[in-house]
């Protein structure tokens, strides 16, 4: 393993740069759904909140799980992107084709990279030797 800055020393030892980004997406994401909650709040639309807050927690808690390297959350991540991709598809062709590419995009890498040997290595699933 690199060296690496001290101020990185609260990360996990085997978490990847691309783990972290998309980690880094993921709550962006949920930041996003944040601000969602709280317009619906204010507004006193109390459906808008409820759903914000659904789609907050299934990006803030998978992140959260990611960043310790928890194997359910990279099963509950990998299970979110193919539906996701699944949904894009269908907005792709249904509705709106750059929604529907937005969509696809990141949860296909998403994905892909969840299903990659170095990830697997990150989270034990296979040995560090191969």
């Amino acid at each position: 393993m690199t060296e690496r800055p001290s101020w990185w020393s609260f990360l996990h030892p085997d978490l990847t740069l691309r783990l972290l980004f998309i980690i880094g997406f993921l709550l962006l994401v949920a930041i996003g759904y944040a601000f969602g909650v709280y317009d619906g709040l204010v507004q006193k639309n109390l459906t808008a909140a409820f759903n914000s807050l659904g789609a907050l927690l299934l990006y803030a808690v998978p992140a959260v799980g990611l960043l310790k390297l928890k194997r359910w959350a990279r099963l509950f991540e990998l299970i979110l992107s193919l539906i996701f991709v699944v949904i894009g598809f269908i907005v792709m062709f249904g509705y709106n084709m750059t929604m529907g590419v937005i969509t696809i995009v990141p949860h296909a890498l998403i994905g892909m990279y969840l299903l990659s040997d170095d990830c697997r290595r990150a989270f034990g699933l296979i040995s560090k030797a191969d």
